[in-house]
């Protein structure tokens, strides 16, 4: 598979809807991601594109939280191209800044976080791990 160009969007980008839209009411999204992906304001999304157009995944990063962190969360990949994830998820900590990261992920996307420098917190339960990205030290 050809490598996916990445965008970084927010939903007050005109092509968020286009691109996104379709994955945000889709039922088979809502039951791999284990619930919505909510668009709230103040979310960077990106985009994984084919060459075709098409997207071949995303991740959202959230605005920091009171204690200083963002959570990485709604990493989709359509069936057969999981191997974008590491990408998205190593594009996520990249736009992110150095900030501490937080993740709620399904078990079998957490080998793409773990390879970004998240570590396990706990078990959520059998289908969820909660992980965490240390902020990175400044020169």
């Amino acid at each position: 598979m050809a490598r996916s160009d990445l965008l970084v969007l927010t939903n007050e980008n005109p092509d968020f809807y286009r691109l996104v839209g379709p994955f945000l009411a889709n039922h088979a999204v809502h039951k791999a991601l284990g619930g919505i992906p909510w668009d709230d304001p103040g979310k960077t999304w990106i985009i994984a594109l084919a060459s075709d157009g098409t997207v071949d995944g995303f991740i959202g990063l959230t605005a920091p939280g009171r204690a200083g962190a963002s959570r990485v969360e709604s990493l989709y990949t359509p069936p057969g191209r999981h191997s974008v994830a590491p990408r998205l998820v190593e594009a996520a900590v990249n736009e992110a800044g150095g900030r501490p990261l937080d993740a709620t992920v399904a078990r079998p996307k957490a080998d793409a976080y773990l390879a970004a420098g998240f570590t396990l917190v706990r078990e959520k339960s059998a289908k969820f791990l909660i992980l965490h990205r240390a902020p990175e030290a400044t020169p």
